[in-house]
């Protein structure tokens, strides 16, 4: 006689990840030879969507186990997939196939993000059945449908209020996660100047801009949280004596918000592994806006921070790639080697990232060769400078990066023998009193001190 035993089963509980679990048999290792036929099927269950969902158990898959009278599950597990198969999480379910919700939806989380989309997972279930006293194992495959509870989060967002007059077309102040992925990457943020009184806005999605007012982000009732919808009223920025910007930060994930007052200095400072973690290389931001470059070596992993002195308020890694990312105030990694080599710095310490971009050579080039065929630098690690002997004339010359007119150094303030101030800012041509012989040795940092020496042959 056959006995059919039905189970509505939904379970998704967080456990440790693992590329090799897949020993269904493991738990049940001493288990007998099945000395019965009997068959064991999962099918899914109904489809779950975390934001609706009730109560903190939940049934994972449907099964069928076909046997001898009597024949019962005592114990399951499930492993859920990703699409590729490659990354595994174990779900712990109990006798009856119920898992602990908050722990599936943790578990759904890590193999497939927190993007709101019915999610197709792959789904092993192994049983222990009990026949007569003994223990047989049986496996099968079948998927659960599952849906993350999370907010819609668009792909742009702006500010919309007193900086822009009110003007819901405007999008001159968009707020940007950097990039990727909205749901891995949630915080959105955006620089606005201070305007010396307080500041009101709301928060426009790209999908309605033009005046659709409804879909607007604004404050809640409760600090530092904000609603959808339109459904609060404008955020707030009291005035801050001495600001020159506020950076706003939302989370549109987790639904807060933030702002800071920004007073920036003149210099900001890499300091990494080129120097031992000894030496702060200035970065020159003459604007006030946050924006800041420089030039210097690199090798190894390397920081930046506001004071040449100390550590406070430094800035780390986020996330990127060897060549730029985004950063954070404390609490990361160093931003990664991007090779050893020289390097034009740019970083915005408003919008909180970097970007690198490899100098490959400094070349001379003017008048003494019809300012067409430059004349490679080489650049020197023990001395910090790119060197170069060259003939050249009293008519003029220039140097600049990677054999194009886009960065070129020439005198601060119209000098041409303004040799201790090169200037990348329409520099005049650099002038020697008489043509000859002459070694050059070019001294790049920042804007205010860059400088060569200058040596007849």
């Amino acid at each position: 006689m056959k006995k059919i035993l039905s189970l509505m089963g939904m379970a998704l509980l967080m456990a440790s990840c693992t590329d090799d679990y897949k020993d269904w048999a493991e738990p049940f290792s001493n288990a007998p030879e099945d000395p019965y036929s009997i068959s064991f099927t999962a099918s899914p269950a109904s489809p779950i969507d975390f934001a609706t969902i009730s109560g903190d158990k939940v049934l994972l898959f449907n099964s069928t186990i076909e046997g001898p009278e009597g024949a019962a599950a005592t114990e399951y597990e499930v492993v859920l997939s990703d699409e590729s198969g490659e990354n595994q999480t174990p779900v712990e379910v109990d006798a009856e196939g119920y898992a602990n919700v908050e722990e599936l939806e943790a578990a759904v989380y890590g193999l497939y993000g927190r993007r709101p989309v019915a999610r197709t997972i792959p789904m092993e279930v192994g049983v222990a059945i009990n026949v007569k006293g003994a223990s047989i194992v049986k496996t099968a495959s079948t998927t659960l449908t599952a849906t993350p509870n999370a907010p819609v989060i668009e792909e742009a967002y702006y500010i919309t209020g007193t900086p822009n007059s009110w003007n819901n077309s405007d999008t001159s102040l968009e707020l940007t996660n950097g990039g990727g992925d909205v749901y891995e990457n949630p915080v959105f943020k955006v620089l606005i100047p201070a305007t010396g009184s307080d500041i009101e806005f709301k928060v426009t999605p790209k999908s309605g801009l033009g005046g659709d007012w409804s879909k607007c982000l604004t404050a809640s009732d409760t600090e530092g949280k904000f609603a959808t919808d339109n459904a609060g009223g404008n955020f707030k920025i009291t005035h801050v004596e001495g600001a020159k910007f506020y950076r706003l930060e939302f989370n549109m994930l987790d639904q807060t918000w933030k702002y800071e007052a920004l007073n920036f200095g003149e210099y900001f400072y890499e300091i990494g592994n080129e120097s031992g973690w000894g030496t702060s290389h200035a970065l020159f931001g003459g604007a006030g806006d946050g924006k800041y470059q420089g030039y210097y070596y690199l090798d190894g992993e390397f920081k930046f921070k506001p004071n040449a002195d100390n550590w406070d308020n430094d800035l780390e890694y986020v996330g990127g790639d060897s060549m730029g990312g985004t950063l954070q105030s404390t609490g990361g990694p160093n931003c990664p080697d991007p090779s050893a080599g020289f390097y034009q710095i740019n970083l915005d310490a408003g919008a909180m990232n970097y970007s690198l971009t490899k100098v490959d050579v400094i070349s001379i080039i003017g008048d003494f060769n019809g300012w067409g065929a430059d004349v490679d630098m080489t650049y020197n690690k023990e001395a910090g400078c790119w060197e170069a002997t060259a003939e050249v004339n009293a008519n003029g010359f220039k140097f600049r990066m990677n054999h194009d007119w886009a960065i070129s150094w020439g005198g601060a303030n119209g000098d041409g023998k303004l040799y201790d101030n090169l200037t990348q800012n329409n520099g005049a041509n650099i002038v020697v009193d008489a043509a000859g012989t002459y070694k050059f040795q070019l001294y790049l940092s920042c804007e205010g001190k860059n400088k060569v020496v200058i040596t007849k042959q």
